[in-house]
This record gives C-alpha cells, sequence and structure tokens, in this order.
C-alpha cells in the first residue's frame, strides 16, 4: 500500500476506498486513428468502441486517477479534462481516435478531486487542499491553458466536490472538513466571492440548477447526496432552495430504504426524477449494483418510486443522464449505459468494462464519465488505468419495435396488434410492404 494512502486517510478517513489502493496499471497508450483497430487487453464491451485510451503513466507519476469532467471550445473543438492523483490535465479528443495531452497543472496531492466548468473556465477541488484552483482555458485551442490562482478562505481548504449551476452562474463547494455547502459567485469567474453556505449536513455531492417554467421557474435549487455525521447517517437525498444565498431553505429530506452512503446522483432532462446512487449498500447488505429512482415533480416531497439492477455485483458511483440515457460509472463493471423509458423504468442497452477479470464490490476502475460533448463521444477516467475516450452505437437492432434493444415477444406482440393496419411510424412493417403482414411476423418469430 502506498504511504500516500497514510495522507489520504486523514484528509477523508472514513472513505473506504483507501483500502482497495492498487498500482497504476503499466500499458501502452491506444488511439484508433493510429494504431487501427484495438488488439490489446480484452475488455468485454457492448455497442461501446474503444477510440483512445491514455494511461496514468501518460500524465506522469501519478499513484490514481479520479474525476473527469469535458469542455467545449468556440471552435467547437472538444477537451476531457481529468483530475490525476498530483494534479489536472486538459486532453484534446476533438478526433476522439486521437487523444493528445495539451497541458497539465499540479495540485496538492490526493485520491479525491473533482472538476467543473463554467464559461472558458475550470475549477478543480480537492480533499488535499487549496480551496478552489482556477484554469483559464481561454487559449486552449493554441495549447495554452493558464492556471489563474487558487481561491481559499475558509478555515477548511479541501473539498470533496464541486458544482456549478451554470444558468445563474454560481459555484458549490461540497464537503471537505464535514461540511456542507460553501457558495461562490462567478460573476467574475476569475476570481469567485464566497456569499453563502448552508451546514446542517455534510454534502457529499450536489447538482445545482436554475428552473426556467412551471411552478418553481425562477427558483434555484441544490440536490444533494447529503448526511450527519460526515453522510454515514441518516443519508439520502436533500433538496434545498439556494435562491437566497445567505439563508438557504431546505425543502424535503429523503431517506431511501437499506441506505448505506448517499454519494452521487443526476436528474432525468425533464426534472422528473433524481437518479442516486449508493456507494456502500452493495457491501452493507450483500445487494446488486442498484439505481435509486426518486419522483422529484414535487420537491416538498420525493417519492422513492423504484429501482433498477442490472444484477451485477460492482459499486455504482458516478451517474450523468442526456436525452433518455443515463451513463453510469461503476468501478470494477466500467461504463455502464441505460435507457429510460420516460416514466422511471430503466433497461442498461450498452457497457464497456475497463476492470477486466472481476466484477466484485471494490473500490477500483472507473471513477467517472462525460457523456455531454456534441460528437456524441464519451470519456471516462479511471483509478488505475486513466484516461478512456468511447463511441456509442446506440442503434436498436432489426427486429426491436419497442426500443429496449432486445427482441421478444413483447416486439413479436406489437407486430401483431399492428397487424395490416400500419400508422406513421410503421413498426412493424420490416419487409418495407407498407403494411405489417404474415412475412413480417415470420420474420419477428424467427428473431427471437
Amino acid at each position: 500500500m502506498y504511504i500516500l494512502a497514510l495522507m489520504w486517510a486523514f484528509l477523508h478517513e472514513d472513505d473506504p476506498k483507501i483500502h482497495d489502493r492498487q498500482p497504476p496499471v503499466v500499458a501502452p497508450p491506444y488511439r484508433a486513428s493510429i494504431d487501427g483497430p484495438y488488439e490489446g487487453v480484452p475488455f468485454e464491451a457492448l455497442r461501446v468502441t474503444l477510440m483512445s485510451w491514455l494511461p496514468l503513466g501518460e500524465f506522469g507519476s501519478h499513484a490514481s486517477g479520479n474525476d473527469c469532467w469535458g469542455y467545449t471550445s468556440p471552435s467547437g473543438r472538444e477537451y476531457a479534462i481529468i483530475g490525476l492523483e498530483q494534479g489536472t490535465s486538459f486532453v484534446e479528443v476533438t478526433d476522439p481516435g486521437n487523444a493528445q495531452i495539451v497541458r497539465s497543472h499540479i495540485g496538492p496531492t490526493s485520491l479525491w478531486r473533482d472538476i467543473k466548468v463554467y464559461q472558458h473556465y475550470a475549477y478543480a477541488v480537492s480533499e488535499g487542499g487549496m480551496g478552489i484552483q482556477i484554469f483559464d482555458m481561454s487559449a486552449i485551442d493554441q495549447g495554452t491553458v493558464t492556471y489563474v490562482g487558487n481561491v481559499d478562505d475558509w478555515a477548511s481548504p479541501n473539498t470533496h466536490n464541486v458544482a456549478i449551476d451554470i444558468q445563474s452562474g454560481f459555484l458549490y463547494r461540497c464537503g471537505g472538513g464535514g461540511w456542507g455547502l460553501r457558495i461562490y459567485s462567478l460573476a467574475n469567474p476569475a476570481n469567485p466571492v464566497l456569499v453563502g453556505n448552508w451546514n446542517l449536513r455534510y454534502v457529499h455531492d450536489a447538482q445545482v440548477v436554475t428552473y426556467l417554467e412551471g411552478p418553481y421557474a425562477g427558483r434555484q435549487i441544490a440536490f444533494c447526496n447529503a448526511g450527519l455525521n460526515n453522510g454515514w447517517a441518516l443519508t439520502g437525498l436533500t433538496i434545498l432552495d439556494v435562491t437566497h444565498k445567505s439563508a438557504p431553505q431546505q425543502l424535503a429530506h429523503l431517506q431511501y430504504p437499506s441506505p448505506g452512503y448517499s454519494h452521487q446522483g443526476w436528474l432525468s432532462p425533464d426534472r422528473n426524477f433524481f437518479y442516486l446512487n449508493d456507494e456502500t449498500d452493495e457491501s452493507s447488505y450483500g445487494m446488486t449494483t442498484t439505481t435509486r429512482i426518486i419522483q422529484v415533480t414535487d420537491l416538498q416531497q420525493p417519492v422513492v418510486v423504484g429501482s433498477y439492477t442490472n444484477g451485477n455485483t460492482a459499486i455504482d458511483h458516478n451517474l450523468y443522464t442526456k436525452d433518455d440515457l443515463l451513463f453510469l460509472s461503476n468501478y470494477r463493471s466500467g461504463l455502464r449505459v441505460y435507457r429510460s423509458d420516460g416514466s422511471g423504468g430503466l433497461t442498461e442497452v450498452a457497457y464497456f468494462d475497463t476492470y477486466p477479470g472481476s466484477d466484485s464490490a471494490n473500490y477500483n476502475g472507473l471513477w467517472s464519465n462525460y457523456p455531454y460533448f456534441e460528437s456524441g463521444t464519451v470519456i471516462g477516467s479511471d483509478l488505475e488505468r486513466g484516461l478512456f475516450v468511447w463511441q456509442l452505437d446506440l442503434a436498436p437492432p432489426f427486429g426491436d419495435l419497442n426500443g429496449d434493444f432486445i427482441v421478444d415477444m413483447t416486439d413479436l406482440m406489437l407486430g401483431v396488434a399492428g397487424w395490416w393496419s400500419c400508422p406513421e411510424p410503421c413498426q412493424g412493417d420490416l419487409n418495407h410492404s407498407a403494411q405489417t403482414d404474415m412475412i413480417d411476423l415470420v420474420t419477428l418469430a424467427n428473431l427471437l
């Protein structure tokens, strides 16, 4: 075990990740545009293609990787931002098959680092201290990322996560030193100014959004993975109205069944649901990888409406939503992509396992991902393996009439229900005869 683990333990002594540390995986970098089809480690995958892989050694002497985020410059060029044990690195992924490191900056040594973006600035925080590190990416297309400096204006300089509401222009330091939220104005993005705080619970992570329509229009709402005793007691989802920074108001605190440690979560794009990851329910209750589905249409009365498991044994960590998809980083089972049916139901449709050989409930493998590039490129950051760059192919298979990526009896029944009549879109017309006929039904039956 690394000597640095002692430092990490001191800074965040109750996080179980420190007990599973392994050396970085040593491997050559891979870039599909240069190296051709991948022929290295047999990563298991479904509908996900590896385009680039930059192991930790490409970034220098780092014992581990951690979080990631993304940035698109005004020219449309795309960049991955990856947190590392000793700093932050910026990587161009405009050509996903030729990922190139642009610039790296040092930071406090820590297992934990988180990065978010506002305008052309990146903000990195760490359990290692230094408050908020600020990076100017205005010249990143020319190969320059400038370290602006850091804001360290609090008795506790360490921070666990950072959230930014890009609509309102406020930054939220989450956790660190047992804290809840510390709130900063980004009116001058190069110089965040402390404007408020909330500390009735420890906040491990948060998503903060401004509602632009509906009954909450104009209000700024924080969805917090929070609890007492550094998040270990009464853990759950806390919903705060943070519109008035000097006096945030708690709207609700929901404790879901079989809680271990409320770690992270993200809203559905329509903001009807909040999908939540619990980081220790696998080890505490022997559960399989489980995503809680919480209806939040009424912010004062959130309700658990279900959960989903893909039956895997790995620990879930960070998830993000885009359109009808959820992108989950599940440690030893890697990237998992779920499709939502719009009413809370989920189905796994794709995956890429970054930790070959084991899906056990240990804290190794994929830490986070970022699925928001307009190109469709997805990136992932891995504790032992560094940066992955992927492309997804989510075209449904032939004969899949209900879009669940499986051809089964449900599809056959849909075909039967649409017998002969074929309203647009004509799902059951597999032979393009402008009607659902016996040939279509026989074809479906043969695909089962």
